[in-house]
Parts: C-alpha cells; structure tokens; sequence
C-alpha cells in the first residue's frame, strides 16, 4: 500500500476541497479495499447519495469522509435528511475515514454500516436567509460515539497494517453486532 497521493491528478481543479476530494477518491481507488472480501473497490459516480464506493463482488457500499484534522470528535457531512435517510434504507453505506496532510495519508479506518444509528448523526442549525441556500440543513457523523474497537485500522499514524489482520479485525468488529457488545 502506497500513502501518498499522486497530485499531478488535481493540478486541474482550484478549490482545495475538490483537490483533496480528487486526490483521495483516487487514493481509495488504488490502494484500498473491501474488508469482507478483500477485493478492490469501484468508484461510484459522482453525486451518489451518502455512498462513494462499492464491492463489485459482495455489493457492500462504503462512503468516504475525509480530514486534514483529527477526526476523534465529530465529521462535518452533508444533508442531514438525506444521511437519514440513507442509514434506514437496506442498502446503507459502511464508513470510511481518512485523515491525511499535505501529500499523504495519516489514518484510515473502516466502520461497519450497522454502528450508525440516528444517535450518532448530528443535526446542524439552517442555513441562515443570507445563504445560498436558505433553511438547508446539514449534519456532522458524532465519532466520539463510535466505540473504539468497531474501527477497523487500515493505516494507524502511518502504518499500514496486514490485510489480513484487517480482514480478521472486520471480522471480530461484525461478530459485536451478533453480540451487541458494543
């Protein structure tokens, strides 16, 4: 597994946010993989709701959130009746955080879809009427709330760790939800 990004892919773009986007996005793409079944992931296209990428073998859906910050409190994310939504529908996504400096990744960690709840997801006050969009509502993913041992470690302070040592983490994590021991 590579930690750095290829940034040549995002000397297109202008807006930081979509440099980083792009260079993450692609990141996944090439070094990632599904924790049920170890294969690659495919990209979703653009604008999907509340999902970024899937397993074309197992159909498992994952959406990536993404932070130059610790993320060990709350993730800003986007409409918060759409993250509803999505989490109470048969298909909802499991997560994927991934905090990175300039040009490389820091941590990524996988969290099983079955961890978010309503509780966890944080309703944001509306946009004010001097906003572009007046009255939208969006909401932040409460990490403080995920129990440490349902994330699933990938890359740990820029370590990588075996894959099957994630896969066999993946493994232990949904054995909790039989359990509900966490």
């Amino acid at each position: 597994m590579n930690l750095f990004f290829d940034s040549i892919l995002a000397d297109g773009y202008r807006s930081n946010s979509q440099k980083i986007r792009i260079l993450t996005e692609y990141w996944i793409e090439k070094e990632a993989y599904c924790p049920y079944c170890k294969r690659a992931l495919v990209h979703f296209k653009n604008n999907m709701p509340v999902a970024d990428f899937y397993c074309d073998k197992c159909k498992e859906q994952y959406e990536l959130k993404s932070s130059k910050t610790n993320m060990h409190y709350k993730v800003v994310d986007g409409s918060y009746s759409v993250m509803l939504q999505r989490l109470q529908n048969a298909e909802n996504p499991n997560f994927f955080f991934l905090r990175y400096s300039a040009n490389n990744v820091i941590d990524f960690i996988a969290v099983p879809k079955f961890i978010f709840v309503p509780e966890i997801i944080e309703k944001r006050t509306p946009l004010s009427k001097n906003a572009k969009r007046t009255g939208w509502v969006g909401c932040n993913i409460l990490t403080k709330n995920i129990p440490e041992k349902c994330k699933v470690f990938y890359v740990k302070n820029s370590e990588i760790l075996q894959k099957d040592k994630v896969v066999e983490d993946w493994k232990r994590v949904l054995f909790l939800k039989k359990e509900k021991d966490f």
